[in-house]
């Protein structure tokens, strides 16, 4: 830690096409700053650090691990080497990101959650739509009641076309598919909104390496309403968050990076709210640093029996769809 500065160091494990957004939003925190970033080719992790003012450049992602220099690590590999990667940077006495989806098995989760407990290390699943300043504003209409109490929530994502649907993302075996991209949005949004999960069920078609291509999925709150999350490779939605309420409803237009909904209610009368913020991940980053600086090892908002939780209704979906398919039924 820059303990002069109050700042948390990070090291990046991977070149992803999302680092670059993880810097910028990282740069506005004021409480957080990026050291070094690594990937298996050195050209791509120098072409990288240069880039993206980066100071240090490594050829293996293990050295990010051994550099005293650093703090954290963000870890956004394909998904199927998120828990290998955790684990280490853990037992190395990092703290750390991982982006969504945390692992693929839920006694993967637990594991690295006892660890980093056992470590007095900060750990979460990274995930940026609770923390956008739209829904401090939407759940205050929510506490106002002014549209009366929520009944339902209508989830939906799709994307045709982009690296999402390209390589890694389209095969089972590397945590490809549909399902594990968009879960942690879904589960977590809805229970921030509107509190606990009781149950949960859906359904999918699929590629075929027998990754989701498209799926449904739907939950049952504590409080006896509902909510579904549809997420398409196929067709393009209007990408977006639908919550109605007894006298009206909320639009959020694609819902995970939110900046702007559209209130309607009953009558028909509509009124926009516009939160307009610099960089998507800015808050989200701001807080988990605040988290690490202050010694606290986990996010009450991402809190890991929530993630631990959500993994497992997704292992025993795939079950089921696999069993379906082996037995025809």
């Amino acid at each position: 830690m820059d303990q002069n500065n109050n700042i948390v160091r990070y090291g990046i494990i991977s070149t992803a096409s999302i680092v670059p957004r993880f810097c910028k939003g990282m740069a506005l925190t004021g409480n957080g700053s990026v050291s070094a970033i690594s990937s298996r080719d050195l050209q791509k992790a120098e072409q990288a650090a240069k880039d993206l003012s980066i100071p240090k450049a490594y050829d293996d992602y293990h050295k990010i691990l051994t550099d005293p220099e650093i703090d954290a690590v963000y870890i956004p590999l394909v998904n199927s080497l998120h828990y290998p990667y955790a684990k280490e940077a853990l037992l190395s006495g990092k703290h750390v990101i991982m982006e969504k989806p945390f692992v693929l098995h839920a006694e993967e989760a637990e594991e690295l959650f006892a660890i980093a407990a056992e470590r007095k290390l900060f750990l979460t699943e990274a995930v940026k739509a609770p923390y956008l300043p739209i829904y401090k504003e939407i759940l205050n209409i929510i506490n106002s009641n002014f549209l009366g109490k929520i009944c339902y929530m209508d989830f939906r994502q799709s994307y045709n076309s982009g690296p999402y649907i390209q390589g890694w993302n389209r095969e089972k075996a590397m945590g490809g598919g549909v399902m594990f991209g968009n879960e942690a949005y879904f589960f977590h949004m809805a229970e921030y909104l509107n509190g606990p999960i009781e149950s949960c069920y859906g359904n999918a078609s699929f590629f075929e390496s027998g990754a989701e291509q498209q799926c449904c999925l739907t939950v049952r709150f504590r409080n006896n309403t509902m909510a579904s999350l549809a997420v398409s490779n196929l067709v393009l939605f209007e990408n977006g968050l639908t919550i109605y309420f007894e006298h009206g409803r909320i639009f959020i237009p694609d819902y995970w990076k939110a900046s702007r909904a559209v209130i309607c209610t009953e009558d028909g009368k509509t009124e926009n709210i516009v939160c307009p913020c610099e960089h998507e991940l800015q808050f989200e980053l701001k807080h988990y640093n605040e988290c690490i600086l202050n010694g606290i090892l986990t996010s009450p908002v991402t809190a890991p029996e929530k993630t631990i939780r959500y993994i497992r209704w997704c292992e025993d979906l795939q079950k089921t769809w696999e069993n379906e398919k082996k037995f025809g039924s």
